[in-house]
């Protein structure tokens, strides 16, 4: 198992604001009218950049762990780097197979990884051993126990979490950390859903799944009681989520899940909400951020943009800023409510 990096082997800049080039904000789409940002300052009408970071690398996935100062990134290379957004600094965490997800415990405290060694196609049996790496953000000590397999991520405490296959149907295993060598398996469940990827909240026990690779589009929701994995509510065969997907996420405050452009009740799956113009990333309670453009998570209607393409966000699960990915400029942003001249905050989420 090969150890975390030195400092600073993720290769990200100084911490801090940096004047931005061209390259990220040219043909960005936005919206005037009541705004009247259509991009030209980075975060549009209601965020502002406060600060940015030189990308290492190119990021498939961030976690703002913001109670420890911490962004973590997915890389496409493989690794995870870890930024003390305090110093700047960062190190690595390089994987035994490949880094395919990672997920926040509620507290904020830990980040688990799955590090994915494969499956037999179409036998649901590992191909290379699999492992669940956890880094404590308390001291910065990474961790790693082997897992049967270890395809998606959720966490659902401090040492619990939820692990799913990742081909083609799904099996959702519901291990804890444990003392041994290897994660304990708590249960498991035959989904009944074919691959895609899934998320929890904590406040309701809900795990929400979506699909991808079928021509029948569908979302399914689970619920964890005493341990046990349940079946519960979904749109059904050719049903209310037919034509989006395959993007799931969650809005912070676990109140809607989006499934491409589609946002529904995340307590009743069935009930669609609304549609977007274009698929959802990422989501505050209010706001609901797509590829460039941010929208009013209530009506669906354009806000404004940030300036840039930015697919890649890391959002502050219980604050209004977050970090997003510019790959035009090859940079990682900090984008935060902007304050009136007044001092009031101004359409923070």
């Amino acid at each position: 198992m090969s150890a975390a990096g030195s400092a600073g082997a993720g290769g990200f800049g100084a911490a801090g604001s940096a004047s931005v080039g061209s390259a990220g904000a040219a043909g960005a789409p936005g919206f005037g009218g009541a705004s009247g940002s259509t991009g030209a300052a980075l975060g549009g009408a209601l965020f502002s950049e406060v600060g940015s970071l030189a990308a290492a690398d190119s990021p498939e996935q961030l976690v703002y762990a913001a109670s420890y100062s911490t962004l973590l990134a997915r890389e496409v290379s493989g690794r995870i780097d870890v930024v003390d957004l305090a110093t700047g600094q960062s190190t690595a965490r390089m994987p035994t197979s490949q880094f395919v997800d990672m997920s926040l415990s509620p507290d904020g405290r830990y980040l688990y990884a799955s590090d994915y060694g494969g499956e037999n196609i179409g036998y649901s049996t590992p191909f290379s051993p699999s492992y669940v790496h956890r880094l404590d953000l308390a001291d910065r000590s990474w961790a790693v126990k082997a897992a049967y397999i270890a395809g998606n991520i959720q966490v659902t405490s401090s040492d619990q979490f939820v692990l799913g296959t990742l081909d083609q149907w799904i099996t959702f295993t519901l291990s804890s950390w444990g003392v041994g060598l290897d994660v304990t398996q708590l249960n498991s469940l035959y989904a009944g859903v074919y691959s895609g990827d899934f998320r929890f909240d904590p406040r309701t026990q809900r795990l929400i799944h979506g699909n991808a690779g079928l021509s029948s589009q569908e979302i399914q929701a689970f619920e964890i009681v005493d341990q046990q994995i349940e079946v519960r509510e979904g749109s059904g065969t050719y049903g209310s989520a037919s034509g989006y997907g395959p993007s799931v996420a969650l809005a912070t405050d676990g109140s809607v899940f989006y499934y491409g452009a589609l946002s529904v009740d995340a307590q009743d799956v069935t009930h669609n909400l609304r549609v977007f113009p274009e698929a959802i990333r990422a989501a505050f309670a209010d706001i609901a951020f797509g590829q460039n453009a941010y929208y009013d998570a209530h009506t669906g209607s354009g806000i404004s943009n940030l300036g840039f393409y930015g697919s890649v966000y890391g959002l502050n699960p219980s604050g209004g800023d977050f970090w997003v990915y510019d790959a035009g400029a090859e940079r990682l942003r900090h984008l935060a409510p902007r304050t009136s001249t007044s001092g009031a905050d101004a359409g923070a989420p």
